[in-house]
């Protein structure tokens, strides 16, 4: 009675908060965590075979630093999954290993490209343990994604340090800046595809401009990706879907180019030589394979973002049929995962109707 009173009368009674007692065998991990430990797993399993060869070739000391503290961080977070696996007995997927990797193959690839590619890397890592912690509830699985957040942005920052010191960061234009607050006031702001082509189109905006910067800054790195493992495959299969890959990626940047050539704007270019000569693969098929696979999917979500923040009707449409081409990239690769014996299984949900029937 006299609780009821107090809290009629504004008084809610304090009740101190502490640390929250429960114990993780108790708490089933749900479909999201599992999901996001799987691909985590997958990605940094492929950064280990990636980084060791990256850093058996890195001379200059202050790339080696960069990319040997990447090695150190992926090689940590697999040890951690696995014990998250073993956590909570869960079988650990095959991904990839040491058989996956040669460090003793020649160069491949000029240092600033591995530094230029591990920044890019570290980009969509942290896009993937930011939803991988906004998705998870487990108290270890979300220390877990928290301190693979804060790792993957103290990497790409300290390699953003050392590209900006050597001048190889590729540099988003510069636009004037306003020198007021101003308001649409036309519905033609958001144009029309018609419209774009007889040259009836507003200039794009800052977000639009760095959305396709961004895009062109990532298929020109995986367009070098590509042309160095074209070099050094072994199947012929795959060799073709490189090549398939490659005509893509051309056809998207002549067309991301334009938008910015149309209205006088600098395109991201990179000038030095990225790729040796080398004949010598330093990672196996199947990770190229799946390598090439995963990232096709990353530009496709990026195309999604672009076409959220995109208000040009004809820059939306664009993205729209990139995406459809990309899809049937990305199925190709699948298609030779699976011929291959290379495409393993994501945990699903379970089949009730094969359990019914038997």
């Amino acid at each position: 009675m006299d609780n009821l009173q107090n809290v009629n009368q504004g008084q809610v009674e304090q009740v101190p908060f502490g640390a929250v007692q429960h114990n993780l065998s108790n708490i089933m991990p749900v479909s999201s965590e599992i999901g996001y430990l799987w691909s985590s797993y997958y990605a940094e399993t492929m950064s280990v075979c990636f980084l060791k060869s990256y850093v058996a070739q890195s001379k200059d000391p202050d790339i080696h630093a960069v990319l040997q503290r990447a090695l150190d961080v992926s090689s940590q977070r697999v040890n951690a999954m696995k014990d998250l696996y073993n956590s909570i007995n869960h079988p650990i997927p095959e991904a990839f290993s040491d058989k996956d990797v040669d460090s003793n193959a020649k160069q491949l690839f000029s240092e600033s490209f591995t530094l230029l590619y591990t920044r890019l890397m570290h980009h969509y890592i942290s896009l993937n343990y930011s939803s991988a912690l906004s998705a998870s509830s487990r108290s270890d699985f979300r220390n877990f994604f928290l301190e693979c957040l804060n790792t993957s942005i103290e990497i790409r920052q300290k390699a953003t340090e050392v590209l900006v010191a050597k001048g190889l960061l590729l540099k988003y234009p510069i636009i004037p800046i306003p020198d007021r607050v101003d308001f649409v006031h036309d519905k033609s702001y958001f144009g029309s595809n018609i419209g774009a082509m007889i040259g009836m189109k507003r200039p794009m905006n800052a977000i639009e401009i760095s959305h396709i910067f961004s895009l062109m800054e990532t298929k020109l790195l995986l367009r070098t990706l590509n042309l160095g493992y074209s070099q050094v495959v072994k199947s012929e299969k795959i060799r073709s879907y490189l090549s398939k890959c490659k005509q893509v990626s051309d056809k998207q940047l002549k067309k991301l180019a334009s938008f910015l050539a149309d209205e006088d704007i600098s395109q991201p270019s990179i000038r030095e030589i990225l790729v040796t000569e080398s004949k010598e693969s330093p990672v196996s098929d199947k990770l190229i394979l799946c390598h090439i696979t995963a990232v096709t999917a990353y530009i496709i979500s990026n195309y999604g973002l672009s076409v959220a923040n995109t208000a040009r009707l004809d820059l939306s449409s664009t993205y729209r049929n990139f995406v459809t081409d990309l899809l049937e990239l990305s199925k190709s690769g699948g298609d030779l995962m699976i011929e291959a014996g290379w495409l393993e299984r994501v945990p699903e949900a379970a089949d009730r109707q094969e359990l019914i029937q038997h």
